[in-house]
């Protein structure tokens, strides 16, 4: 599997209006999502690899999920035999931060694209980024589902066009979810599509470290 950039293609366009409330999806923080999550194409739900998931039935995949102090940790999974993707912090394609992969029996790809207007475009700096977050896409014959699943660091890459610089615990943000069921071209529009909200967990508080006790007074005040 490989990491490429690719020229701007039509990809998450054409939004429809009209939609109902998108629906808000909590990502849990938990502190040991490096050693509690595998990045290698499989979720392992027996041994709940995730503290949480979710399936999208508009977007036809589901979302598994969990953030530490660093990165996020974010697995989908579909039945579909084309593209799957998702932005963060935009409603629409056009600014967000949208990581898209494809697996088929002659190539399996992940991209980290920013939207831009009904396009996209490779993320500046993004080569940096490899030796910082993991990525696998992978395909379960048995079961048909493609599993794509990724570490992203929650300041993202200072690349120009973002509607936001980073995901911040205890805030909300715009999401959005996509696939095309049928082909990896990047070039074909969305089948399926789902706009919703993204709630960050709020990072516990650490426990203030308790006043030293005053010691004893001693006789005579000495």
């Amino acid at each position: 599997m490989t990491f490429r950039h690719l020229m701007p293609v039509a990809l998450f366009a054409g939004l429809a209006s009209g939609q109902p409330a998108p629906a808000v999806q909590v990502m849990p923080y938990d502190s040991l999502m490096e050693d509690r999550a595998s990045v290698d194409g499989y979720i392992d739900r027996e041994e709940q690899e995730y503290p949480a998931s979710f399936a999208d039935k508009a977007a036809g995949i589901t979302v598994s999920w969990g953030f530490d102090d660093s990165l996020m940790y974010v697995g989908l999974e579909t039945k579909g035999r084309g593209w799957l993707g998702i932005g963060f912090g935009s409603p629409k394609m056009h600014e967000a931060n949208m990581i898209v992969g494809f697996y088929s029996d002659d190539s399996a790809e992940v991209y980290n694209h920013v939207g831009v207007n009904n396009t996209h475009a490779a993320v500046q700096a993004s080569d940096s980024l490899l030796a910082d977050w993991e990525y696998e896409i992978d395909r379960d014959d048995e079961t048909g589902v493609t599993t794509l699943e990724f570490s992203y660091p929650l300041k993202f890459p200072a690349a120009s066009g973002l509607a936001v610089p980073g995901l911040e615990p205890g805030d909300t943000y715009d999401l959005i979810l996509a696939q095309n069921t049928k082909t990896i071209s990047l070039a074909a529009k969305h089948t399926n599509l789902s706009t919703l909200k993204l709630k960050m967990a709020d990072r516990p508080k650490r426990a203030e470290p308790k006043p030293a006790e005053p010691a004893p007074a001693t006789e005579g005040g000495k």
